[in-house]
Parts: structure tokens; C-alpha cells; sequence
């Protein structure tokens, strides 16, 4: 799983609707181990289904297992790769969308758009391949949206996220009522094709991702997919689990190690096993595209919420602009990038000869400005809770979600503040 710094809010995937837990159909998960038995799908013999409750599933191990371990490997033949459906469609389909979603300025999001289309393909009722049905079966079959009311209880780049992906769905029924499928109708007068294509959106967005290839690109080439069975793991940070260039036509999986009971090869205790859904410091695409609400265990660092020009390269390392959400620490990386911003050096050589002297004695003016921005999120976060309190639960089902994840925020933002290593200019 990969993502830049540029694709934090613009290219990477958004959605506005969240896994619906209590009241949503029941997931076949029994028909779906049969169908990835029968169609090649080779899963380790100590992995297990976890039922957490609201049709929400996992994978554990049932016992120990040593680190590099091949977990589960799924045949790139029923993997629904974004080259691979491009290159089904004609040139003359595939220029037609591509020139739609430059038209709504969406055409980053091409490759999500080519795996929304093949999954409403597969579920649409007059065409599609029924020998996928039992992992259709087994996504979520309903989601839930964030009402306006909500979205504005959301932080500014929570409620960016979701409201920019109201205007990509847009752009992808666009897109979709190109493509003259006679064998899947998309018009988008028709509100039935309106609701199957969000469901195809949803679904797509909450459990795709992007290759990163680098050196093992003759294994594994750069797309994005959604892949049966690896669509269900779940995340943490650190993850335990990670894709490997094991063999070029499975996507591969293998035990990648914990911290604790890797050495009890003899373990007999259940184990979660986890991948990385990438930016895991980012808590706004957590709670937008997974519903998740932070928690220090598996968010351990924070974004720093500081945004400053894509010139200043400490700024750009999204991973290195973070606060440590158990202590409030802040990285040296904010640091540096405040100190950048507030000197404009020509060049990183430049800076870098002059840093360590600027760092002493300007350590007063870095620490200022930091207090100050993190006093400006607690102030946006106190008015987010305002709003909260103001609205009626049983006309805004996510404000538990919303709140839970506003508090974790908050929290961290306090640590931060009330760190007296942070201020050593300041006490």
C-alpha cells in the first residue's frame, strides 16, 4: 500500500459512506471459504474467520507461526486488476472516460474508476460473471452515508475529504454513462443504476489499494486491485502481514512478525493479523473511508496537522510529521518543517548548513507557532463538539463514530500541548 503527500486529500481514495454495521444483511462467509477453496485460493492451515461482531469479519492465526510464513495466496485470475479491465474495454470506451473524469478533474482516480465499473458489472443483474457471487456476497451488502449534519460536525480536513467525494461519485457516473456496456446499463436518470454504482463505489473504495512495486517489478507490477480474501484483512499500525514477490501470478501474503510471541514458535494463542491500509497517521481517511475511531493502539502517530508548501520537503514527508499519541512528543521532522517555513531557504544544502544553529536559537519562535496552531485545532475541535451536542441522535446514526474520533483528537492535541519537552523556550 502506497500514497504520497500530494495524494493526502486530492488523490488518494475518499468516500463519504462507511461500512454499515448493525442492520445490514448478513455476510456469507460460508459460501465464500467454499468458493476460495474450489477456485485455487491457498490460505495457510492456523488461519481462521474472527466474527468481531456487526458483520464485521477478520483473520487470525489460531497459533504461532514463524516470521515469512506465506499466509494466503490468491491467483491473479480472480483478482480485478484496473489494467487488466481497461485493457477488456475498446480505445475508443476507454479514451471516452478518461476525457469525462478530466472534464470533473478526476482522472487520477482512473484505475479506482475501471474496478467500481468491473464490481457493478459483477453485481449488476443482467450481466456480470455469477462465479464471483459468493465474494460479492460476503462484502458488505449496505453502507451507510454521513449526513450534512454530520459532515459538519467533521474538522476541516475530514469534512474536505467527504465533501470531495460526493463530487467524485458524481464524476464517476459521468464516466460510467459512457461506456455503451449492452451487457450492463449504466444511465444515470435511473435510480436503481444510481444505488448499485455507490455500492460499487463504496465497497471498491473501502478495499482496494495501489502497488508499490520498486525493485520487484517483474513480480509484482504497479496497479491498483481488490483482491478476494485480502479485502478482509484489517489494519494496524504496525501491520504483521504484507505482500511479498513470491510468485508472479498469485498476490502473496506472508507473516511479517509482531513484537510480542514471535519467539513462542509454539504459541497456541489466537493471533489478529493485521495489513496496513497506508497513511496510518491519518485518523480523517480512517473515519471517512473505514469508519474506524482512532485509538492509540493502532494510531500511534499522529499527523501534525501542519500544511505548508509542497517546496518545504519536511513538510512533505507526511510519515514524518506526526506527534506521538501516547506522550504528545513531537517529531524532529515538524520541527525542521517549521523552520523551513519561517526561513525560505534556496536549497535543502543551504538549510541543512545553517540548521542545528537555527534550531537553538530560534527554538522560541518554532515552539510559538506550533502552540499556536495546536490551540487553533482545539478551538476547531471544541466548536465541532458544540455542533455535536446540538443535533438529535436519531437523526444522525454516526455522531457516536464522529465524536469518538473528534475525543481521540483532542486528546492527543492536549498531550502535545501540556508536554513540557516540547517547550523548553516556553515554560
Amino acid at each position: 500500500l502506497y500514497l504520497t503527500m500530494m495524494q493526502l486529500f486530492i488523490t488518494v481514495v475518499f468516500l463519504i459512506t462507511a461500512v454499515l454495521g448493525s442492520g445490514s444483511s448478513a455476510r456469507d462467509i460460508s459460501s465464500l471459504s467454499k468458493w476460495l477453496k474450489n477456485s485455487g485460493v491457498q490460505i495457510h492451515e492456523k488461519i481462521k474467520w474472527k466474527d468481531n461482531g456487526l458483520n464485521d469479519y477478520g483473520l487470525v492465526l489460531t497459533s504461532s507461526v514463524p516470521v515469512g510464513t506465506v499466509l494466503l495466496k490468491v491467483p491473479r485470475t480472480l483478482v480485478l486488476d484496473s489494467h487488466v479491465i481497461k485493457e477488456s474495454f475498446s480505445d475508443e470506451i476507454c479514451k471516452s472516460v478518461v476525457e469525462a473524469l478530466e472534464a470533473d478533474k478526476f482522472h487520477v482516480h482512473e484505475e479506482n474508476y475501471w474496478i467500481v465499473w468491473r464490481l457493478y458489472q459483477l453485481k449488476c443483474s443482467s450481466g456480470g460473471n455469477a462465479s464471483f457471487a459468493p465474494w460479492i456476497n460476503a462484502m458488505p451488502q449496505a453502507f451507510e452515508t454521513f449526513t450534512k449534519d454530520e459532515i459538519n460536525c467533521l474538522p476541516f480536513y475530514a469534512r474536505y475529504a467527504a465533501e470531495y467525494q460526493e463530487a467524485k461519485f458524481a464524476s464517476f457516473c459521468n464516466a460510467a454513462a459512457v461506456m455503451k456496456d449492452d451487457d450492463c446499463v449504466f444511465d444515470p436518470a435511473n435510480s436503481d443504476h444510481v444505488a448499485l454504482l455507490k455500492w460499487a463505489f463504496n465497497a471498491v473504495n473501502s478495499r482496494f489499494w495501489k502497488t508499490n512495486p520498486s525493485e520487484n517489478a517483474k513480480i509484482i507490477k504497479q496497479t491498483s486491485e481488490l483482491v478476494p480474501l485480502g479485502d478482509m484483512f484489517n489494519h494496524r499500525d504496525p501491520s504483521n502481514v504484507q505482500m511479498i514477490p513470491e510468485d508472479s501470478d498469485y498476490v502473496t501474503f506472508a507473516y511479517k512478525g509482531d513484537d510480542d510471541n514471535d519467539d513462542e514458535e509454539n504459541s497456541t494463542n489466537e493471533k489478529d493479523i493485521f495489513i496496513s491500509y497506508g497513511q496510518p497517521s491519518n485518523p480523517h481517511r480512517f473515519l471517512v473511508i473505514f469508519k474506524f475511531a482512532p485509538r492509540a493502539e493502532y494510531m500511534p502517530k499522529l499527523w501534525s496537522h501542519l500544511s505548508y508548501s509542497p517546496t518545504n520537503p519536511y513538510a512533505s514527508d507526511f510519515d514524518g510529521m506526526v506527534f506521538d499519541s501516547r506522550t504528545g512528543n513531537v517529531s524532529q521532522t515538524v520541527w525542521d518543517a517549521i523552520l523551513w517555513e519561517l526561513s525560505e531557504p534556496p536549497s535543502q544544502e543551504l538549510y541543512l548548513s545553517f540548521r542545528d544553529k537555527n534550531l537553538m536559537s530560534h527554538k522560541g519562535l518554532l515552539e510559538e507557532v506550533l502552540l499556536n496552531h495546536i490551540n487553533q485545532q482545539l478551538e476547531e475541535l471544541a466548536t465541532c463538539r458544540e455542533k455535536i451536542s446540538m443535533l438529535d441522535s436519531g437523526n444522525a446514526p454516526n455522531l457516536d463514530i464522529i465524536r469518538q474520533h473528534n475525543d481521540f483528537l483532542t486528546e492527543v492535541f492536549t498531550k502535545v500541548k501540556n508536554n513540557p519537552d516540547n517547550w523548553t523556550m516556553m515554560r
